[in-house]
């Protein structure tokens, strides 16, 4: 990767015919933008990316190559984002935004050393710029160097470094220091700035609702966790934002989704399943994917670490590998009946072939299986019993009531905008609820080319050996004492706060419901009870 952006940054540049510096730099501009308005991330960055290649002397190349750096983090390319900085040559390495959002994609993508170093970067540029030191804390509270964390925050605080994301990292170290009182008072001072940016606002609220809950005012976290939920945007993780994507509607969204699933079940019938079947001709048996997938905060994350701390897998995180063949194949957003019968043994193999690839790609290490825990591919179970036979599959349940609570209470990226309503949250844990019932009733018998289990959170949590041990055998594996002490790795897992990451797996969220059943909406709630019921969760 280095040698290639090294070669890069170091090619002859072309002279252009046409006259002027630049030329056509503001038509490729004025295109991201257009793009950006209609909220076509993958275009905007691709209209930035042709900018770049035709003006890479461009006054405004570095803030061109940050914008789409920060779009690459946000959507998990991680290693595309590494990519492109470097392309930058030496001069990226001055400024200070791109250093930050190196440090960003780094640290997502498990490379603490490079996070670091590309945050000590940074501030050579900028001593106090706050958004690096807050992020050099939330590294070292993920190496375990929580004794760090707190003295880089707290000497920040006393040289009068100031900034949301200082007030935000400190509520990160208060639980250890004893400080939430403190950091409750500076959050809410905070939230009072009228000139503070709707990102770090939501940030903000956020933080506070867990200051609130492990200070027992249950009533004050949920009242936090809905201003935060009344002002979202679009937003991405990290804290970037996709201006000028529109807003959705919740309800219009998830009514469409009802309607995309119903015609994913309805196409991938047990008669159409058994077509399916791979033989001599193929395609060929991909045993190497293991699919893990549900409703987020249900217990991906979780398996995901366990199964990739085991020395014969990794991790590719939430790809979109799979989202994006199946986009490819016409079977994603609106599936093409059609597409079925145009699917030839070859065809198929190609398909699976380039899924494997792309996730090994993202993995980044040479290892024989690979671990992709995008909550979406649950969609996608019946393509995959056409084009990745022996590929295995985990859908991961937990009680719906803790899933809602927390879904509510959780700054997501961008395209989960259902989650800032708790009726719409209700509305999709029932649909993908049904959609799960449906696969683990026709893919066992019509399809078990495919292996497909569930992964209980609550077993997992009661019981961590003996169902991470079930669930690894499951995935092809031997058992490794490693998987259960996943928290050695010590990388950044954006679904997890720091102190989480440290404790591997822990009980404090089994039944945290309870907590909040009083401040909850009774409607809301009855239905996550018929629900539960319904699914065998017990009150």
């Amino acid at each position: 990767m280095a040698a290639y952006a090294e070669m890069m940054a170091n090619r002859p540049v072309k002279k252009s015919s046409r006259k002027g510096p630049g030329s056509g730099a503001s038509d490729l501009l004025r295109k991201a933008k257009e793009l950006e308005a209609k909220g076509d991330v993958d275009g905007e960055i691709k209209a930035y990316k042709s900018f770049l290649s035709r003006n890479r002397s461009h006054p405004k190349a570095d803030q061109i190559r940050t914008r789409a750096a920060q779009l690459m983090v946000m959507l998990g390319r991680h290693d595309q984002a590494i990519d492109l900085i470097s392309m930058g040559g030496i001069g990226a390495q001055k400024d200070l935004q791109l250093m930050f959002t190196l440090a960003q994609a780094h640290a997502y993508s498990g490379n603490m050393e490079g996070s670091l170093e590309a945050l000590g970067k940074a501030l050579e540029i900028n001593p106090d710029f706050a958004p690096a030191i807050a992020r050099c804390a939330t590294v070292y509270m993920y190496t375990g160097k929580r004794d760090e964390a707190q003295a880089i925050i707290e000497a920040a605080i006393d040289r009068g470094v100031d900034g949301w994301d200082i007030d935000h990292a400190f509520g990160e170290i208060a639980p250890r220091s004893g400080r939430i009182d403190e950091a409750v008072e500076r959050i809410t001072k905070r939230l009072g700035d009228q000139t503070l940016k709707t990102t770090a606002r939501v940030e903000l609220e956020i933080k506070l609702a867990e200051m609130l809950e492990i200070r027992g005012d249950y009533k004050g976290a949920y009242e936090a966790a809905e201003r935060a939920n009344k002002q979202k945007g679009v937003s991405g993780l990290g804290g970037y934002v996709l201006k000028g994507a529109k807003a959705h509607n919740p309800k219009v969204m998830v009514d469409r989704y009802k309607e995309r699933i119903g015609q994913l079940m309805a196409l991938f019938s047990p008669e159409t399943l058994r077509s399916l079947e791979p033989d001599d001709k193929g395609p060929e048996r991909r045993e190497e994917m293991i699919f893990i997938s549900g409703m987020p905060r249900s217990g991906t994350t979780l398996l995901e670490q366990i199964l990739s701390s085991h020395s014969e897998a990794e991790t590719a995180g939430e790809a979109q590998a799979l989202i994006w063949e199946a986009t490819r194949l016409k079977f994603y957003p609106s599936p093409d009946e059609s597409r079925i019968g145009q699917l030839s043994a070859n065809k198929r193999t190609k398909s699976g072939l380039k899924v494997l690839e792309d996730l090994r790609h993202i993995a980044g290490v040479d290892v024989p299986y690979v671990v992709d825990k995008h909550p979406g591919n649950d969609e996608h179970v019946g393509l995959l019993s056409a084009i990745a036979p022996g590929c295995k599959i985990i859908i991961t349940r937990r009680d719906p009531r803790d899933i809602a609570l927390s879904c509510f209470f959780r700054n997501f990226a961008v395209g989960h905008e259902w989650t800032t309503r708790f009726d719409t949250i209700v509305d999709m844990l029932e649909t993908r609820l049904r959609m799960h019932d449906y696969w683990m009733s026709v893919i066992p018998e019509h399809a078990p080319w495919v292996p497909i289990t569930i992964g209980e959170y609550e077993t997992i949590v009661a019981n961590p050996e003996s169902e991470a041990k079930r669930l690894v055998a499951h995935a092809g594996l031997g058992w490794e004492d490693s998987c259960l002490e996943f928290s050695k790795r010590k990388r950044i897992v954006p679904t997890l706060n720091p102190h989480q990451a440290a404790q591997g797996v822990y009980t404090g969220s089994v039944k945290k419901w309870h907590k909040y059943a009083e401040v909850m909406d009774p409607k809301q709630l009855d239905r996550l009870h018929e629900i539960a019921e319904r699914h065998g969760f017990d009150s």
